[in-house]
C-alpha cells in the first residue's frame, strides 16, 4: 500500500513538471519578414523559430517552396505565438513557438504538406512529437512536398 501511495505521489510530481514544461505564453504579433520555412522576424524585431519542425535550409532542395508557403501562411495577417515557457529561446536567441493563424498551427501545416520534417527537441517539442511524426509519415505516404521525389529532400528542387 505504501509503495502504491509513493508511486502515485511520484506520478503526480512528474505530471506537474511536464505541465510546467509545456506551459505557454500566448502573444499576438505581426510578421515583418520571412527568413525561411521555419523562422520569421516580427514587427518588434524578435526572431521566432517554429517549434517541432525543420524545413530545408538555403541551398537545400525544397528551401524555396517551404519559404514561399510560410510567406503565404503568415504574411499580412495577425499571428498568435504559443511560446514555450520552459525554454523561451534557442541558442541563437530566437523565440521558440508554435505559430498560429486563425487558430491553425502553421508548424503543423508545413509538416502536413510535406514541406517540413518533425524535429523533436525537448522540452518544448515533446508536446507535439507524436502528432508531428504521424503527420510527417502521412505526408511521406501521400508523397507530398519533399516526399514527392524518391529520396525525399535529397533530390534537387526545380526552382520556378
Amino acid at each position: 500500500m505504501v509503495a502504491r501511495v509513493i508511486g502515485v505521489v511520484v506520478l503526480l510530481a512528474l505530471c506537474a513538471c511536464l505541465d510546467r514544461a509545456f506551459a505557454q505564453e500566448v502573444v499576438n504579433a505581426s510578421v515583418r519578414r520571412i527568413v525561411d520555412g521555419d523562422t520569421i522576424i516580427l514587427q518588434t524585431g524578435e526572431h521566432v523559430r517554429y517549434v517541432g519542425i525543420d524545413t530545408p535550409e538555403r541551398g537545400e532542395p525544397f528551401y524555396g517552396m517551404a519559404k514561399r508557403r510560410n510567406r503565404e501562411l503568415v504574411s499580412g495577417v495577425s499571428i498568435t505565438l504559443e511560446i514555450c515557457a520552459s525554454e523561451r529561446t534557442d541558442k541563437y536567441g530566437r523565440l521558440l513557438a508554435d505559430v498560429l493563424v486563425s487558430n491553425v498551427s502553421v508548424n503543423e501545416t508545413l509538416v502536413k504538406e510535406g514541406l517540413a520534417k518533425a524535429l523533436i527537441i525537448p522540452p518544448c517539442g515533446l508536446k507535439v512529437a507524436d502528432r508531428y511524426k504521424a503527420l510527417e509519415a502521412e505526408a511521406r505516404k501521400k508523397r507530398l512536398g519533399m516526399w514527392a521525389v524518391k529520396g525525399g529532400n535529397k533530390k534537387r528542387e526545380a526552382e520556378r
